[in-house]
């Protein structure tokens, strides 16, 4: 082995100085004269065995970065996604065909926007129904107000009519639909749309290294019930005096002997 490493070691002297004498000498305006860049002289080079070798790489043990890289580009794919379809909806064009079957199907219609004149505000009725919007459900009376999802294709202060009626109740009348009411209807204005309040979403693997932090406030209609239709409705005597019971007054029986 010795003797191996010897021969080794006489070999390398020996090509080392046999490339000195083949070079040819160094002259003094070659040591002047200024060199090329090597880092922009290597990009007009041909590719070589290096080029492969060019990029840096990254390279780890732990399995948990590579998992970690996945899920931020799948996370992240998913935004864009959503994105997309959020702005395709926003530039897509509906025709009021579409809008009406729109909110049909999710239960209301756009009667048109309120007047100074119209005197939709009533007094308290003894009413009360419920009414499906979208995907809840929601018990009201005259003069109720709701918050619902935002709804879309109405403005603040529009007349609305609610026609999936599931029930109608009143002192001395109940009306259950199958599943809904044909003939009833319950009138309500927009009052304004808002945001809910802040809900924090958080996300954490343990041993992962993976925490996600969202938040969400959701957009709401605020609907004010005017009107509900369908049902018989009792008279209020608002004369100041309390209503009475009737009392039904015995006759008498006069008997001749």
């Amino acid at each position: 082995m010795a003797h191996r490493r010897c021969i080794q070691s006489l070999v390398r002297h020996a090509t080392a100085l046999i490339s000195l004498k083949k070079s040819p000498p160094i002259s003094f305006y070659e040591i002047l004269t200024p060199k090329p860049n090597t880092v922009i002289a290597t990009t007009n080079l041909e590719p070589s065995w290096f080029t492969p070798w060019s990029h840096i790489r990254h390279f780890s043990s732990r399995k948990s970065d590579d998992s970690n890289d996945e899920e931020d580009v799948e996370e992240s794919s998913d935004e864009e996604t959503e994105n997309d379809e959020v702005a395709a909806d926003l530039g897509r064009y509906n025709s009021p065909e579409e809008k009406e079957a729109e909110a049909a199907a999710i239960g209301y219609k756009v009667v048109g926007p309120l007047q100074r004149s119209d005197r939709v505000f009533k007094d308290y009725e003894p009413v009360f129904a419920v009414v499906q919007i979208g995907s809840h459900q929601f018990k009201v009376s005259n003069g109720d107000s709701i918050f619902t999802e935002r709804l879309k294709f109405c403005e603040v202060n529009d007349k609305l009519i609610l026609n999936k009626v599931l029930f109608l109740g009143s002192s001395t009348q109940t009306i259950i639909g199958r599943p809904i009411l044909p003939d009833a209807g319950v009138h309500a204005v927009v009052e304004e749309h808002a945001l809910d309040a802040k809900v924090i979403i958080f996300k954490k693997k343990r041993r992962k290294n993976y925490r996600r932090t969202k938040g969400h406030r959701q957009e709401l209609t605020k609907l004010r019930i005017t009107d509900i239709q369908g049902i018989e409705k009792l008279e209020i005597i608002t004369d100041g005096k309390p209503l009475k019971a009737a009392v039904k007054k015995t006759e008498k029986v006069v008997t001749t002997a």
